[in-house]
């Protein structure tokens, strides 16, 4: 018998945006500080090639979006 084995990608990119959506909410509530919710996703992003793959500014530029919702108290808050 032979089995198939699905091989699926994961898209670094919609994984970090997903990260960044759920430490901006913790932030938010207080679980965790400003540096204890950004810095473990930059550390992570440059430990997976992430940062190397959209460069610093692209990154900083999603984190931005990622809490500003919070930090204005509106979801589709221009910063």
């Amino acid at each position: 018998m032979t089995s198939a084995i699905a091989i699926k990608r994961i898209n670094l990119l919609d994984v970090f945006i997903e990260r960044a959506e759920g430490r901006a909410y913790l932030w938010s509530i207080g679980e965790l500080t400003l540096h204890e919710a950004v810095d473990v996703l930059q550390a992570d992003a440059e430990r997976d090639g992430l940062i190397e793959q959209i460069g610093q500014d692209q990154m900083q530029k999603i984190l931005d979006e990622c809490f500003a919702s919070y930090r204005y108290g509106e979801p589709d808050a221009e910063i």
